[in-house]
């Protein structure tokens, strides 16, 4: 019998069917309006949540990656039919070492400039088979979580202790099968005037197959931008527009830098070689644990201006400035809503966070804990309380996961009425992803998660 998961749920795949290699991934879909084109899209990532070359992207105009372990159906650009829609194939034997997790994706093509959305689809799921036998392992049903997206992560397969795991992401972003991809480290070219001037695979190579060239291929040119290391400076999304974001002081993105060169406070902030994402910087120097301030002492804090482009790296009057003032900000913040709600609902965001991976190693741990104890906000709640609630959720989840999430989540949940508390949630949120150098890609999900239930954009915290 299949297992039928909600969001955010997990299940073993190959563990208790070690025969289990050939697997089909379906998805399927039933558009509320003629005209809306869905497509799915794999991403095989590394560890660090992000692809490695052209074979580890497969969508409409590169069926096939993963040295030939994942294999795309082909496109269906109606959404018509009772089965599912487009489906995906992979040789778990095959999978390359390097392949962490395997992301499977819905967008709506164009659907911004269409103005279609999530919210104008009904009955999406996604489902994994048994392809030998036909059976379905387990499946997960969308419902209606989804309104102004335009790109949906629906579930991924990941690897656990030499075993593969079935995960319901359901995590939406705006700006279609582009911001997925700057999510997942490629760099996306800008439309092409014509589709019909795009010829041949998207890469520039290895032509698709010749179900795919029955059809004209889109104007989605991907460009080869594979990094190790997240890239500093590039917002959440690419170039998607954010409402939330302004090009002037007046419309801050609460990091409390200014450019020097055109007064904009829309900063980026970044080390060299490990981004740090936009307004991140607001929650690393609220907590006093010296993460800030081991980058400022190496020389390797970098602040770019998303209006103008310019770039700086501030000096220790300018740091010391900007984190006493984040630092009284957070204070008033935390007088005016000293409760114990508020205090629940700050300590279950960071458990999440911290548990985002479904475990807490020890040294993560410590420096989680580091981070609360060496609060004087989250200490001014009463010696040792924030430590205790955090120990709380964390042993709740650890014990089952799921029900813990579900009331760390209903903690966190009756904070979306306070948006100065929310913010602050959220930037104490990115600092606890930080705390052990390694904001990884479970955590980003989580904070995205978190924002939206906050009912704030992602956008404005992380990249």
């Amino acid at each position: 019998m299949a297992v039928s998961l909600s969001k955010g749920q997990k299940v073993d795949l190959t563990k208790g069917q070690p025969g289990l290699n050939n697997l089909l991934v379906g998805l399927g879909w039933d558009p509320s309006q003629s005209g809306m084109d869905l497509d799915a899209s794999v991403f095989l990532l590394a560890e660090n949540g992000k692809v490695t070359g052209e074979q580890d992207f497969v969508f409409y105009n590169n069926p096939q990656g993963g040295q030939g372990s994942v294999i795309y159906s082909g496109d269906n650009r109606s959404g018509q039919g009772v089965q599912d829609d487009e489906q995906i194939r992979i040789d778990l034997r095959r999978v390359p070492q390097h392949v962490h997790r395997i992301a499977f994706t819905i967008t709506i093509h164009e659907g911004e400039s269409r103005r279609q959305n999530f919210g104008q689809v009904q009955n999406a799921y996604v489902r994994a088979l048994d392809e030998p036998s036909g059976q379905v392992l387990v499946q997960y049903n969308l419902g209606r979580d989804f309104s102004v997206e335009t790109a949906v992560v629906v579930a991924e397969l990941y690897r656990y202790k030499g075993e593969w795991k079935f995960s319901a992401t359901g995590s939406g972003f705006s700006g279609g099968l582009a911001a997925l991809c700057h999510n997942f480290g490629i760099e996306v070219e800008s439309p092409q005037p014509s589709p019909s001037a795009v010829t041949g695979n998207a890469f520039g190579s290895n032509p698709a197959p010749s179900y795919q060239q029955e059809q004209p291929q889109r104007s989605f040119t991907p460009q080869q931008s594979y990094n190790n290391t997240m890239p500093a400076g590039r917002p959440m999304g690419g170039s998607v527009h954010n409402p939330m974001q302004g090009t002037g002081p007046s419309h801050s993105s609460g990091s409390g830098f200014t450019c020097s060169r055109c007064g904009s406070q829309n900063i980026m902030t970044g080390k060299k070689g490990f981004g740090l994402g936009k307004a991140a910087i607001g929650g690393l120097v609220l907590g006093p644990i010296g993460l800030l301030g081991g980058f400022i002492g190496g020389n390797k804090l970098k602040l770019t201006c998303v209006n103008c482009n310019h770039s700086w790296e501030p000096g220790q009057s300018e740091i010391s400035r900007i984190t006493d003032t984040l630092k009284n900000q957070a204070k008033n913040v935390i007088q005016q809503y000293k409760t114990a709600e508020s205090l629940d609902g700050i300590v279950a965001g960071l458990a999440l966070v911290a548990m985002a991976d479904g475990r807490l190693e020890h040294a993560e741990k410590q420096k989680v804990q580091e981070f609360i104890t060496q609060s004087p906000e989250l200490s001014s709640f009463g010696p040792g309380k924030a430590l205790s609630k955090f120990d709380y959720f964390v042993g709740n989840m650890t014990r089952d996961h799921y029900r813990g999430k579900e009331e760390a989540l209903g903690k966190l949940h009756k904070l979306r009425s306070k948006p100065d508390l929310a913010k602050l949630v959220v930037r104490y949120c990115v600092a606890v992803g930080y705390a052990d150098g390694d904001f990884s890609y479970e955590e980003q999900q989580m904070v995205s998660d978190i924002c939206r239930m906050l009912n704030l954009n992602p956008s404005e915290f992380l990249y």
